[in-house]
């Protein structure tokens, strides 16, 4: 199965955020110490992440003058 990078970092930013809003990993297994906060801290980054990627994807398709 081909997905593209945009459709996996949201894949890994809804997991991430799923496991912040259940306080446990997918398997179930609680979240240790500070590992909410982690997980928090890294979804905001992948997300990050994905609007610089589309904002770059945009400009590569701009047509130059």
């Amino acid at each position: 199965m081909d997905i593209d990078l945009d459709t996996a970092l949201q894949a890994a930013v809804n997991i991430l955020r799923d496991s912040v809003e259940s306080g446990c990993v997918p398997s179930g297994e609680p979240l240790p110490g500070r590992a909410t906060e982690l997980h928090r801290e890294a979804a905001r980054h992948l997300e990050e992440l994905r609007h610089e990627l589309a904002v770059l994807a945009k400009l590569r398709q701009a047509p130059s003058d």
